[in-house]
């Protein structure tokens, strides 16, 4: 008997040896860990932030954050990311070189966004002063960050996203409470001393990536046979190929997440807006481990697209989905207890918005996957296609019926058009492979069921035991299913 018990201690320690673990399946246990420290310091800096700003002054802070997230599309072409990679994977050797050329692209493109915006939007809706000079600051850090990022997940190194992921998750936020809370800038407004403070710290950053890069590059141009003037219009040439048909596409799935912010602050208000944004915050928290994930193995994925490996990549995507259904479920167990801490009561009635949303991190996952595969193949068309369908529908439907004034009908939306958007990668996949990779029933069965229990927990949100009993069903199953997906993670 105690042999037996001492041959699974060991089984156990072996599969838990992240050092064992190739470098492929290291990099992304660890910057899959950044992401979720990131996005985990987020959730937990909320409870500090609902209460040291109004909901009006958090609803500004998510229009903020909502603009920059469109504006990171326009002016980057949306380089970072599959693109990036894919030109890595053709250029190789030039890594550093090649994010230095990048990251021309935004700060040309830039000020022209900033100014669109402040333009086109009747001012943005943006009042507190100087948002407009942190939006653009903001704009070319974060698009350069993302960039070094994105090499860094091609060449496995996984110090540098962990250390920027902490910078900005916790000692950014620490710093603007402080400021918060000693008052010497509260005639600027609350919510310009948070934006402004997380902006100065993202352009150090920024100037320490920058002094690094151009010192890693000075040395690769000495080392390349290419000239570097070729070197510099080969690899312009391949991005804008990459990029400019997929801008659409990253535009609509930006459009499809941030609708529904626009169409609160219009109809309905700020402060509307910032109980919303917290409850769905709140609702894709999930994303930090699904989307980490999907984002760590995109090299390895492309790499497998490659390599026409396309059953290794099927079984990956479903143990990955079918780990998150159970991770949902016990996330919405305990969400009315989440949400408590999270915001004080005032909030209270944005809390149906976090049962709809937590289900999104599940179409997105896949759909980023898909996405890259896509990329890989670099058949952009029937990606084109996939983006504008679902944010068609979701503009159209926010336009149509957020004038009736209700918080959930925007979330239901969104949730809505990611799912649309997950079938529509699913059938360009299989054009694109000649096999799906997802399996469509499976995957409905899965939302059905998930929609389902999100209802039914909801519903019942006052029983500590029919909560306590799905906790403990949903743990149980989540710990099943991790036996065989942590020897999966051994084998990559």
């Amino acid at each position: 008997m105690n042999l037996l018990k001492n041959s699974k201690i060991e089984k156990l320690k072996d599969i838990l040896d992240i050092q064992s673990l190739n470098m492929p399946a290291k990099s992304s246990f660890y910057l899959t860990a950044a992401n979720l420290m990131a996005k985990g310091a987020a959730f937990l800096f909320t409870p500090i932030f609902t209460r040291l700003l109004t909901p009006a002054e958090y609803g500004e802070y998510s229009l903020f954050s909502s603009y920059l997230s469109l504006a990171i599309v326009l002016a980057t072409l949306e380089i970072p990311g599959n693109i990036i990679m894919r030109a890595f994977q053709k250029r190789r050797g030039l890594e550093h070189t090649s994010v230095l050329i990048a990251a021309l692209v935004p700060a040309a493109l830039s000020l022209p966004c900033i100014l669109t915006i402040y333009f086109l939007m009747g001012n943005g809706g943006l009042t507190f002063p100087l948002a407009y000079v942190f939006l653009f600051v903001s704009l070319i850090c974060a698009s350069y960050i993302n960039l070094y990022v994105s090499k860094c997940k091609f060449l496995y190194n996984w110090r540098g996203p962990l250390i920027i992921a902490l910078i900005q998750s916790v000692i950014a936020p620490i710093i603007s409470i402080i400021l918060l809370r000693t008052g010497y800038f509260y005639s600027y407004s609350h919510i310009s001393v948070k934006i402004g403070t997380i902006t100065v710290i993202n352009a150090i950053i920024t100037a320490a990536l920058l002094f690094i890069s151009i010192r890693h590059a000075v040395r690769e141009r000495k080392d390349a046979e290419e000239s570097f003037f070729g070197y510099t219009g080969n690899l312009i040439s391949l991005l804008i190929k990459l990029s400019l048909p997929l801008l659409p596409y990253y535009f609509s799935v930006m459009t499809i997440s941030q609708a529904d912010k626009f169409f609160i602050s219009a109809y309905i208000g700020k402060e509307a807006l910032g109980k919303y944004s917290v409850a769905y915050s709140a609702g894709i928290a999930l994303t930090a481990l699904t989307g980490g994930l999907m984002s760590a193995l995109c090299p390895w994925i492309m790499r497998k697209v490659r390599a026409s490996e396309f059953d290794t990549i099927s079984r990956t995507l479903e143990r990955v989905i079918k780990l998150a259904v159970p991770v949902i479920i016990i996330f919405l167990c305990a969400a009315p207890e989440i949400f408590r801490i999270l915001a004080p009561e005032e909030y209270e009635n944005a809390l149906p918005v976090l049962y709809i949303s937590a289900i999104i991190p599940l179409p997105l996952a896949a759909s980023q996957s898909l996405c890259s595969i896509a990329v890989a193949k670099e058949k952009t068309f029937g990606v084109l296609i996939c983006g504008l369908i679902p944010a068609f529908l979701t503009v159209a439907l926010n336009f149509l019926l957020s004038k009736y004034k209700i918080m959930l009908i925007p979330a239901i939306i969104t949730a809505l058009g990611y799912f649309i958007l997950m079938f529509c990668e699913t059938v360009n996949v299989r054009k694109i492979l000649g096999k799906s990779l997802l399996n469509v029933n499976k995957m409905l069965q899965i939302i059905l069921f998930l929609s389902f229990s999100s209802a039914a927990i909801y519903a019942f949100r006052s029983s500590l035991i029919f909560r306590g009993l799905g906790l403990l069903s949903a743990l149980a199953s989540l710990l099943y299913m991790l036996k065989n997906s942590l020897w999966l993670l051994k084998d990559r």
